[in-house]
């Protein structure tokens, strides 16, 4: 994991909008069944395949999240970091599926997924992810509910 993905999931659970995960049998049945070639992807990058956090990060959620949106409507989001732009548009495509689309839908009960791309080499501030997280709230959805949203950081 990520420093910058622990820094986001530090900062979520502490605006407490961060939600746990399902049951690791759920991502593992939703690859095993849909994208059995990660599990070789994981396998052959000698990832630990017993670590449900390896399950969730392959198919780029790093954490789930429940917001109240201005109209106070609650969203709940899933949500991964991806600190590589060229990355970012194979995750794009990946959780814009049909596939992954069932997985929000039927197993997750969440609406959206927001690939947050970082490239500070820093963490953001608590009040740069507010900022983010509540402006995106309130952002109409695309027609797939996938987003990747540049996350950049305040000018010194």
């Amino acid at each position: 994991m990520t420093y910058h993905k622990l820094w986001f999931q530090q900062t979520a659970s502490h605006l407490k909008v961060l939600r746990p995960f399902p049951p690791f049998s759920v991502v593992q049945k939703f690859i095993r069944e849909y994208l059995p070639n990660l599990i070789d992807y994981m396998d052959g990058q000698g990832l630990d395949l017993r670590d449900p956090r390896h399950w969730w990060e392959s198919i780029h959620i790093d954490a789930i999240l429940e917001l109240e949106n201005s109209q106070g409507e609650t969203l709940r989001v899933a949500a991964g970091i991806i600190e590589q732009w060229r990355n970012a548009n194979a995750a794009l495509r990946l959780i814009t599926t049909p596939a992954m689309a069932k997985l929000r839908r039927e197993s997750l009960n969440v609406s959206q997924h927001w690939l947050f791309y970082v490239s500070s080499r820093r963490p953001y501030p608590e009040s740069l992810w507010i900022d983010v997280l509540y402006g995106q709230a309130d952002t109409p959805p695309t027609e797939t509910g996938c987003t990747i949203i540049e996350v950049t950081a305040p000018e010194a």
